[in-house]
C-alpha cells in the first residue's frame, strides 16, 4: 500500500465533509513521497513526547492519531515549544502522521457508538442526534435507550464504572432514565437537539458550571470527562482499518500509551 493510496482510502472511509468545518484532520506532516509503501502504523488517542518514543522503538512510518496534533497554526518550530518539538522529532525520524477526529465522531462505528456500546444501549435503538445531509448513517452524537429504565443514581454509578471516572452531573426532571442522548468530547454546542430529542439524560464532557444550572430540573447532564469518553478511539479505529482488505498488508499496532495529563485527587480522611 503506497502512501498516496492510503490517503485516498482514508478519506473516502473517513469522509471530510462529515467533519467539523474548522477541524484540523488528514495529513498533518508528509514524509514520504507518494509511491512510499506503508507496512507499519501505530494508532493513538493522541500524540504527546512517548507515543513519538513509541512509534521510534516500533519503527513504525506513520501515526493515526485521533485528537489533531497541530490545531493552531505554527509561527516557528522550536525545540521549548511542546508541539514544535514533537514535529521537530516525528520530521527527524521520517514519521509521519495522519489524523481522524470529527469525521470518526461522525462514523456509523465511531467515538459515540463505541461509549454507547459499551454503556450497554441497544444497538436497535441506536440513530445519530444531528445525521449529517449528505452522508447516510453518520452524524454527530447519539440517542439510545436502555432495556430497563434505570434511577438516575444508579445510571450515574453505571457511567462511573464504564468510563472509569469520577462523575459530574445534575439531575433533570425524571428519577429515571431510560433514553440516552451522548456526544463525547466537548459536545455541549448540542445541548437543545438533546433536549428536543426527547432524551432524559445527556452525556457530554468539558461542561460549564452554568450548563449544570441551565438543565437542572429539564434533563440529567452527565459529564465523565473528555478522554474518559473517548477512551474507545482506539481499538474502535483498529477495527475498522483493519477490516479493509485494501490494507490486509499492513501492520496496525495501538499505542499503549496513556496520554492525559489529567490527575484525579479524592480528600481521604
Amino acid at each position: 500500500m503506497n502512501f498516496s493510496t492510503l490517503d485516498t482510502v482514508l478519506n473516502s472511509v473517513f469522509p471530510s465533509e462529515t467533519a467539523w468545518k474548522d477541524d484540523k484532520i488528514g495529513i498533518q506532516i508528509d514524509i514520504y513521497p507518494p509511491d512510499t509503501s506503508i507496512v507499519k502504523v501505530l494508532i493513538a488517542y493522541e500524540i504527546n513526547d512517548e507515543v513519538v518514543s513509541e512509534a521510534k522503538h516500533l519503527n513504525v512510518q506513520l501515526i493515526c492519531a485521533f485528537h489533531p496534533l497541530i490545531f493552531n497554526p505554527l509561527s516557528s518550530i522550536v525545540h521549548n515549544d511542546r508541539v514544535g518539538k514533537i514535529v521537530h522529532t516525528l520530521i527527524q525520524s521520517k514519521i509521519g502522521v495522519f489524523i481522524i477526529h470529527t469525521n470518526f465522531d461522525a462514523h456509523p462505528k465511531g467515538t459515540n457508538i463505541l461509549a454507547a456500546e459499551a454503556l450497554g444501549l441497544s444497538n436497535n435503538s441506536l440513530t445519530m442526534l444531528v445525521p449529517d445531509k449528505k452522508h447516510d448513517s453518520f452524524g454527530m452524537g447519539i440517542i439510545g435507550d436502555i432495556d430497563k429504565p434505570i434511577p438516575v443514581n444508579a445510571f450515574v454509578q453505571h457511567c462511573s464504572r464504564i468510563f472509569s471516572a469520577p462523575i459530574s452531573y445534575t439531575i433533570g426532571k425524571n428519577d429515571t432514565i431510560s433514553r440516552i442522548a451522548m456526544v463525547c468530547g466537548s459536545g455541549m454546542m448540542y445541548f437543545n437537539e438533546a433536549l428536543s430529542s426527547g432524551a432524559d439524560c445527556f452525556i457530554t464532557a468539558d461542561i460549564k458550571y452554568h450548563h449544570f444550572h441551565e438543565a437542572k430540573g429539564n434533563i440529567t447532564l452527565i459529564d465523565p470527562g473528555h478522554a474518559q469518553m473517548e477512551q474507545f478511539v482506539a481499538r474502535g479505529l483498529l477495527n475498522i482499518l483493519t477490516s479493509i482488505p485494501d490494507f490486509s498488508d499492513i501492520e496496525f499496532i495501538v499505542s499503549e500509551v496513556r496520554t492525559s495529563p489529567v490527575s484525579y485527587m479524592m480528600h481521604q480522611d
